[in-house]
C-alpha cells in the first residue's frame, strides 16, 4: 500500500476513519501490539468507533512524522463509550490489506515464539483439606489491606483514601476489569480488557464466567446442565473439580481466579506505591465450603493473605450503612453478571446482622444476554435459511452487540443491531440487521426477573418479615440497573430501590471498609448466617440434617461416624448442603475420610466428628477419640468424587 500507488487512491475515499498511532519505533509496536498484529487484527481504543463493517486506515507514525507501517482493517467489533474514557470502548479491526513494512512486522511477530508464561507441567496432586489453611509463609503481613470484589463478569479493588472508600483506578484508567482470562496459542496470558479484545477473534480461548463453577465437582448436575453454554471446554481436574480445557491444557479454575486477583493486586500496588499482600475478598452468600476454600487457594496463588472472606450482600450493606449511624432493616437485591443474591440485614450503627439469605449461582446478566442472543440468532437463521451456530466468532460478535443493545435499552425504548459480514452464504456475505424493543427484552427475560422475586419473597417469608416492614431495598450488581427490574420491584414490594450507592462498586467499597477496620483495629461487628443446611448422607440414599439453614455463625455440630473394616480401617462420612432429604437433590461437599492413625480406629466403634463453621463460612472437622475422649484436629481429606 504505497502512498503513490494509484490503485489505492480511490480506496482512501472509502475510509470511514483514519487512525494514526505515534510510536518510538518497531520495538514499541512489538511491546504493545505484537500479539494482536500476529493474529491479523488490532483493537483500538475509541469513545465513538465507526459502525461495524467500516473500513479504517491505520498508520504507525515515528516521532519525526514519517510513516513506519500502514494497514487497512474492517471493523468487526465496535463498542461506544457510555461515559467518556470508558476502558472497554473501541473497535476491533480485522486486516484486509497491509503494506510491505506492516507485512514484514506481522511475519516477524508470528515467527517469534516468546517464553511460555504457563508451566505445562501438570500440577502435583494434593489432598484438599477443609481445615483453614495456614498463612502463606512467604507473604509479609505488613502494609494496607484492600477490599476485592471478584465477580462473575467484572472485578474491582477498593481501599480507604482520605477517610472514604474508593475503587482504585488503574494507570490506564480502568476501575473495573472484565473477569476474563485469555490463553494465547503460545500460552501467553491476557487478563481483563486485553483478554476481551483477544476474545473477539478467538472466543474459544477465553475463560469467562468461571466463578459459577469455581470449587464445584465436575460430576455435579450444574455442570451437566449448564456447562455447554460456554465457548471453552470444561473438564474434570485431578482433584475431581471443574477445570477449563484450552487445547490440551487443563487449567484449574483456582488458577483462572488467581490471574484476575493478580491483576487487581498490580492495580492496587501501582496506585498505592507499595506492596499489597493482604485482602478482604467477597463471595456470594450461597458459596459453600469448597468454593470458599477455592477462593482462598486462588488468593494464595496470587500472593494474597486473605484476612477475611466476606459475603457480598454483607459488604454492600456495610457500604450502604457507612456514615449513617442508622438503625433499620434492609434488603439487598444483588443481581450481577452471573449470580443473584438476596439478603435481609439489620443495621445498628457499626453492627450488621444478617437475618436471612438465599441465592442462585446461575442467574444473572449473562442469562439475560443468552436469551436475547438466542432470539437474534433464531430470527436471522429463519430469515436467511441458514445455520450460524457453527461459527463461534459470529456468535461472539452477536453476543457483544446484544450486550451493548441491552445497555442502551436501559435508557431508550429501542436499539438497533447491525453486523455486516456475519455469515457467508452461497451468494456472498450476509448482514445481520435487526431492531430490539425494550418490551421485547422484557418479555424474553420476564421469567428470570420473576425467579429473583420468588427468592426474595421466600427469604422474607422464612423470617416472617413483610415488605412494608423494610426500611429500604438496596440494588446491587450491573443487571439491577434494568428499568424492568426496578419497576417490578417497586410494584411488587412497594419499595423504590435505593440509589445512594453505585451498584457496580457497592461490594468492593464495603470490603474496603472492613479491610480498613482490620488495618486500624476498629470494630465493625458482622454477624452472618449459614445460607444452606449441612447434611450427612445415609446408607439408604437419604440425609440427616446436622446444621440448619439460617443458623448463626459460628456454628458447630457433632455426628457419629462408624468405622469400616474394608482393608484398612477408617471412619468415613459424606457431607452435603441443601434442604432436601434425598442425597441427589443436594450439593455434594465431599467425603470426609479419617484413616486409622494414632490407634484411633477400631472396627465397629463409633467416633464423634465435630463439624465447625466459622464466621466466614469456612468448615473444619475435628474427631473425638472413641476410647480416650480426647479431641484432635485431623487432616480430613475432601474428595469431590462420590464414594
Amino acid at each position: 500500500m504505497k502512498p503513490t500507488d494509484t490503485k489505492h487512491r480511490s480506496a482512501r475515499q472509502e475510509f470511514q476513519s483514519r487512525v494514526r498511532i505515534a510510536v518510538a519505533g518497531a520495538d514499541e509496536i512489538e511491546e504493545k501490539y505484537a500479539t494482536n498484529l500476529s493474529d491479523g487484527g488490532l483493537f483500538v481504543r475509541h469513545d465513538s468507533p465507526p459502525p461495524l463493517g467500516s473500513i479504517v486506515a491505520i498508520e504507525f507514525v515515528l516521532p519525526d512524522g514519517s510513516s513506519l507501517a500502514c494497514m487497512v482493517g474492517r471493523v468487526i467489533h465496535a463498542r461506544p463509550a457510555f461515559t467518556p474514557g470508558e476502558a472497554t470502548a473501541g473497535m476491533g479491526l480485522q486486516f484486509v490489506e497491509v503494506d510491505q513494512s506492516a507485512a514484514a512486522l506481522i511475519e516477524k511477530f508470528r515467527n517469534k515464539v516468546p517464553e511460555p508464561v504457563i508451566d505445562k507441567t501438570p500440577p502435583t496432586p494434593q489432598l484438599e483439606t477443609i481445615a483453614r489453611p495456614e498463612r502463606a509463609p512467604l507473604i509479609s503481613l505488613d502494609g494496607p489491606v484492600v477490599g476485592i470484589d471478584i465477580g462473575t463478569s467484572n472485578s474491582c479493588v477498593a481501599i480507604m483514601k482520605n477517610g472514604r472508600p474508593q475503587v482504585i483506578t488503574s494507570r490506564l484508567g480502568y476501575q473495573i476489569i472484565p473477569s476474563v482470562v485469555f490463553i494465547a496459542p503460545n500460552n501467553e496470558i491476557f487478563v481483563g480488557h486485553r483478554a476481551v479484545e483477544k476474545m473477539i477473534l478467538m472466543p474459544g480461548r477465553a475463560i469467562y464466567g468461571s466463578k459459577r463453577f469455581l470449587g464445584r465437582p465436575f460430576a455435579s448436575k450444574e455442570v451437566r446442565n449448564l456447562g455447554h453454554f460456554f465457548s471453552y471446554d470444561l473438564t474434570c481436574g485431578e482433584d475431581g473439580r471443574v477445570a477449563a480445557c484450552i487445547d490440551d491444557r487443563v487449567i484449574r479454575l483456582e488458577e483462572v481466579a488467581a490471574y484476575i486477583l493478580s491483576s487487581l493486586k498490580e492495580i492496587a500496588e501501582d496506585n498505592l506505591g507499595c506492596t499489597v499482600n493482604r485482602a478482604v475478598i467477597c463471595v456470594p452468600a450461597y458459596f459453600g465450603e469448597t468454593q470458599r476454600q477455592a477462593v482462598r487457594e486462588a488468593a494464595r496463588l496470587a500472593g494474597f493473605y486473605v484476612e477475611r472472606i466476606l459475603n457480598e450482600p454483607t459488604a454492600a450493606a456495610v457500604a450502604y450503612g457507612w456514615g449513617r449511624d442508622m438503625l433499620g432493616t434492609i434488603a439487598i437485591y444483588d443481581l450481577g453478571g452471573g449470580t443473584f443474591d438476596v439478603a435481609l440485614l439489620r443495621i445498628d450503627g457499626a453492627r450488621v446482622e444478617v437475618i436471612a439469605t438465599d441465592g442462585d449461582p446461575f442467574l444473572g446478566g449473562s442469562d439475560f444476554d443468552d436469551r436475547v442472543t438466542e432470539y437474534v440468532m433464531m430470527r436471522f437463521e429463519r430469515a436467511n435459511n441458514c445455520n450460524i451456530r457453527q461459527d463461534p466468532v459470529s456468535i461472539q460478535r452477536i453476543r457483544f452487540a446484544v450486550e451493548i443493545a441491552k445497555r442502551q435499552l436501559s435508557e431508550a425504548l429501542s436499539a438497533e443491531i447491525v453486523l455486516p459480514y456475519i455469515y457467508k452464504g452461497p451468494n456472498g456475505f450476509l448482514e445481520l440487521k435487526t431492531r430490539i424493543e425494550r418490551n421485547t427484552l422484557e418479555t424474553l427475560t420476564n421469567d428470570l426477573v420473576e425467579r429473583t422475586f420468588t427468592l426474595l419473597q421466600s427469604v422474607l417469608d422464612a423470617v416472617g418479615i413483610k415488605a412494608n416492614q423494610l426500611d429500604d431495598v438496596l440494588m446491587v450488581g450491573g443487571q439491577s440497573r434494568s428499568p424492568h427490574v426496578r419497576r417490578l420491584l417497586s410494584e411488587r414490594f412497594g419499595h423504590t430501590p435505593s440509589s445512594t450507592i453505585h451498584p457496580d462498586e457497592a461490594v468492593a467499597l464495603g470490603a474496603a471498609l472492613i479491610a480498613d477496620a482490620l488495618y486500624s483495629k476498629r470494630s465493625i461487628d458482622l454477624i452472618d448466617v449459614l445460607p444452606a443446611s449441612i447434611r450427612v448422607a445415609k446408607a439408604d440414599g437419604g440425609t440427616i440434617r446436622v446444621l440448619p439453614r439460617g443458623a448463626r455463625l459460628p456454628a458447630s455440630a457433632e455426628i457419629d461416624i462408624v468405622s469400616e473394616a474394608s482393608g484398612d480401617i477408617e471412619y468415613r462420612v459424606t457431607l452435603y448442603r441443601g434442604e432436601n432429604e434425598s442425597v441427589d437433590q443436594n450439593t455434594l461437599i465431599g467425603t470426609v475420610r479419617l484413616p486409622s492413625s494414632h490407634a484411633l480406629a477400631l472396627s465397629g466403634t463409633r467416633a464423634k466428628a465435630i463439624i465447625e463453621i466459622n464466621s466466614e463460612g469456612i468448615m473444619s472437622v475435628k474427631v473425638r477419640h472413641p476410647l480416650t475422649g480426647q479431641i484432635q484436629q485431623l487432616e480430613a481429606t475432601i474428595t469431590t468424587n462420590l464414594p
